[in-house]
């Protein structure tokens, strides 16, 4: 009698029937983990969507890292913000007596990422409002270009005004050079140093640094266009309308406020690597490094 239990055990474990219920015990493991890990992931991604990335803070001013498509602020409180989601995250910067409860002391277009310097009182506020306005300030701005330009430097100088063809939605502008579309042009210029020249889905693009001496509505993005290379992702300003671009590739990287109050000088991560932009982008030749570009777009 035993021996013959003893037989029928050691038959049902020849048969491989347990192997495959093990295999099948491994695979419901495999799936009820990556279950539990994916409704992790998706928390995380609703919670940082829900906050802003801070780069500095003190008592004075408040530095974030603005997403790309989201508005600093809107009339319509139903719409996500910079300023909705601050209302949540620091309610006790928000200012009363203000109509968008924070001092927005500049601004970054919808499409565009990167630094936003916030104060955090009436007095900074007005100090960096005048470091803007005497064009005290230096801007930095990283972009994916279209195609490979010709130069590996380049001051534009060429004045904007607003789009007559637009007025009702002053949602775009234009340059001199369309003479009769252009109303109350300004002299607008911008330092254009060459990074990398490569492809990004297999299309030339060029990565550079910008830097604006002036601080004209949408300067940058008319200026690259203007100069034949829009910015990859600008449909705006794009001669054809390319929706393949997950993003517009403009970002804010470097802000330098130079005040009384406290001085300022913040730098965000490079937004725009290979492996940020998950290989999309192959860099085949560097003209110059991040390390030695502010100094050399400072120069010229």
């Amino acid at each position: 009698m035993i021996d013959e239990i003893v037989d029928r055990i050691v038959q049902f474990f020849s048969t491989g029937l347990v192997e495959k219920i093990i295999k099948a015990f491994l695979v419901l493991c495999d799936r009820f983990v990556n279950f539990i890990l994916s409704l992790c992931e998706s928390n995380n991604y609703k919670k940082k969507d829900e906050t802003v990335d801070v780069l500095y803070t003190s008592g004075n001013f408040l530095v974030i890292n603005k997403k790309h498509d989201l508005l600093i602020n809107s009339n319509d409180t139903k719409k996500k913000t910079v300023q909705t989601i601050m209302r949540k995250q620091f309610p006790e910067y928000v200012q009363d007596n203000l109509t968008h409860d924070f001092y927005f002391a500049h601004r970054l277009d919808f499409a565009t990422s990167g630094i936003l310097c916030i104060p955090l009182n009436k007095n900074a506020c007005k100090e960096v409002c005048q470091v803007f306005e005497e064009q005290r300030a230096r801007k930095y701005y990283l972009a994916l270009l279209r195609g490979h330009t010709d130069f590996d430097e380049e001051v534009i100088d060429i004045a904007i005004g607003e789009d007559v063809r637009f007025k009702d939605t002053s949602k775009k502008m234009c340059t001199i050079l369309e003479d009769e579309l252009c109303q109350n042009p300004r002299r607008s210029i911008t330092k254009v140093l060459v990074l990398d020249r490569g492809y990004y889905n297999g299309k030339p693009v060029t990565k550079v640094l910008l830097r604006p001496i002036t601080g004209r509505r949408h300067q940058l993005r008319l200026h690259c266009s203007q100069i034949g290379h829009v910015i990859v992702g600008d449909y705006t300003y794009s001669l054809k309308i390319d929706t393949s671009p997950p993003r517009m590739f403009l970002h804010a990287f470097r802000l330098v406020l130079p005040n009384t109050i406290e001085n300022l000088d913040i730098q965000t991560d490079d937004p725009f690597t290979e492996k940020a932009l998950k290989y999309k982008w192959k860099v085949v030749e560097q003209v110059n490094s991040i390390a030695n570009a502010f100094d050399i777009i400072d120069s010229f």
